[in-house]
């Protein structure tokens, strides 16, 4: 079952993203590391199965989760 809604900090990541940071400041923000982002990211991107971190945001938008 794909999930619906990720949890809190994938959730906090988008959201630094949506509102124009680089995934070098979203991280920072969030206290991870670049790494844990892509990871988290890309895991993001194959359970909504989309391609690119713009299509996660919009997305997370649509949902009304960003």
């Amino acid at each position: 079952m794909v999930p619906d809604r990720p949890d809190d900090l994938t959730l906090t990541l988008l959201a630094h993203i949506a509102s124009g940071a680089t995934t070098a400041e979203a991280a920072a923000a969030c206290n991870v590391s670049e790494s844990t982002l892509d990871r988290r990211l890309r895991a993001l991107r194959r359970d909504w199965g989309v391609d690119t971190t713009i299509e996660l945001v919009v997305r997370a938008v649509r949902k009304g989760l960003v």
